[in-house]
């Protein structure tokens, strides 16, 4: 129990928790507070607690509804209510939220300690291995999709699932540990093998972290490339130049190559070190600086011809690139 959030509207209850927390023989990472349920979210948006002790009567959104919603949003944070004997009975409706502990008004240092003791002997009820291995399912099922941006939503998830199950950071890296082999396996049974290497155990968890997240993205890139990356993407380069003068759009190239515009864009960018968009702007802005050296064409003429609807967006987009606009262009190449 290493992250501990304590939520009260009476400063001096909170302070008095703080303080008796303190004293018990634990070294706890942290342990904040808040005044209310609504700003108890927003602590834990920033950092997840693996316990929350709140109050019941509180103004803005009651420990109630604050133990409802962290149940939905956080279902590993393990949840005890501070309750004075007037409320108990009220306090006994949030075990439908997963509330399995009380502490009742008014508590000693004794109490604090018994409560940890209970739930550190506990364990976590709630740690579950299909629980961790459906995440890996899904990261996996990403990847293999390149839906990146699902992959960094499940990947999220299973940091948070991570920290709450683990009691000390060992535990975590321990938990995370696992997540590699896990997910190559499931690749493997795909027919896709990566090869990047196990992950050195630096004993930060936050910065083993970090190097996973690394290694996963190292996966994609590997597999983006071994399903004919780098060919798909001259293919796509050729197809652009042949309609780089027409209103061309990631959509319709992607659908011309028989993938999806997320993968075109993310794919496009791995092995052209540029956006989509960039490359057509500076194919068109190319190919405008050559019809520019003909005198004979206008430069409104030339916006259209180059794929631009109007002189003004082209000028700009010209100017963005090249430092100067079409006419001046045209005067350092002596065109009037």
């Amino acid at each position: 129990m290493k992250r501990i959030l304590v939520v009260d509207d009476e400063p001096l209850i909170r302070q008095g928790l703080v303080a008796m927390l303190g004293r018990l023989p634990y070294d706890f990472e942290w342990v904040r507070t808040a005044g209310n349920g609504q700003e108890a979210l927003e602590r834990m948006q920033e950092s997840l607690p693996q316990l929350l002790l709140t109050d019941i009567r509180m103004p803005k959104m009651d420990g109630l509804e604050l133990c409802r919603q962290v149940y939905d949003q956080y279902p590993l944070v393990q949840k005890v209510i501070i309750s004075g004997y007037g409320d108990f009975e009220y306090a006994q409706n949030c075990i439908s939220y997963g509330v399995k502990e009380y502490i009742l008004k008014p508590f000693t240092p004794t109490k604090i300690g018994d409560l940890l003791n209970r739930l550190i002997s506990q364990g976590n009820p709630a740690l579950s291995i299909s629980k961790y291995e459906d995440l890996i399912g899904n990261i996996a099922e990403s990847v293999w999709s390149m839906r990146i941006e699902e992959m960094e939503t499940y990947f999220e998830q299973l940091k948070t699932y991570c920290l709450t199950a683990s009691r000390t950071d060992y535990d975590f890296v321990q938990l995370l540990k696992d997540c590699l082999p896990m997910l190559k396996k499931r690749l493997a049974l795909k027919g896709f093998h990566p090869v990047v290497g196990e992950i050195p155990d630096s004993g930060d968890h936050l910065r083993y972290f970090e190097q996973l997240h690394v290694s996963l993205l190292k996966i994609i890139d590997e597999l983006a490339l071994q399903r004919g990356g780098q060919d798909l993407m001259l293919k796509a380069k050729d197809y652009m130049d042949a309609h780089i003068t027409k209103e061309l759009s990631l959509e319709d190239t992607a659908d011309y190559l028989g993938i999806t515009p997320q993968y075109l864009s993310f794919l496009f960018k791995k092995v052209h070190k540029e956006t989509f968009v960039q490359y057509r702007i500076l194919k068109r802005i190319e190919l405008a600086k050559k019809l520019l050296e003909i005198p004979r064409y206008r430069t409104n003429d030339i916006a259209y011809e180059v794929g631009y609807e109007n002189y003004p967006h082209f000028s700009r987009m010209f100017k963005k690139v090249t430092g100067v606009s079409p006419l001046e262009y045209r005067q350092q190449l002596g065109i009037k």
